[in-house]
């Protein structure tokens, strides 16, 4: 069992959780679906796709979040932020706010993206986490690995 720290302050910022690994995101088995509800007429549903389940996280070796440089072979821009970020659910982010600028807090209707990095910080003023809450996207908590501690 593992509990995430505030590199700066010592602070918890989740609860114990427990390692596994990252869901494949060309498959649909190890995602976390909550029951889900029916779409309304908007297609918003009240039960979003989550990427992990309350009280388990994973640490996703590919590089995640901007800065995104473009990919010379596909002509996309991709990723190119830290690897090594800590994947949770939403839910299992302790006494976390939201980041003091409020550019950094972007979103459209039902949340923030996280398309601009790190949008949450710890009661410290520590910038530790990306909040993926809207609801065109998958729900995920990201923790900078370079902003917190992992205690065992």
């Amino acid at each position: 069992m593992t509990v995430f720290q505030c590199r700066g302050c010592h602070r918890a910022v989740t609860p114990t959780v427990s390692e596994r690994s990252l869901p494949d995101p060309d498959v649909d088995e190890g995602w976390y679906r909550a029951e889900a509800s029916p779409p309304d007429a908007s297609g918003h549903s009240a039960e979003p796709i989550m990427r992990m389940p309350p009280g388990a996280f994973a640490v996703d070796p590919d590089a995640s979040g901007p800065p995104y440089v473009l990919d010379k072979s596909s002509g996309f821009l991709v990723e190119s932020g830290p690897s090594g970020t800590i994947v949770l659910n939403p839910g299992d982010g302790l006494g976390l706010e939201e980041h003091p600028d409020i550019a950094m807090r972007r979103g459209y209707c039902c949340g923030m993206d996280g398309e601009w990095g790190p949008n949450l910080a710890c009661t410290c003023g520590a910038i530790i986490a990306t909040l993926y809450s809207d609801c065109y996207q998958v729900q995920e908590l990201r923790l900078q690995p370079d902003a917190v501690e992992r205690c065992d």
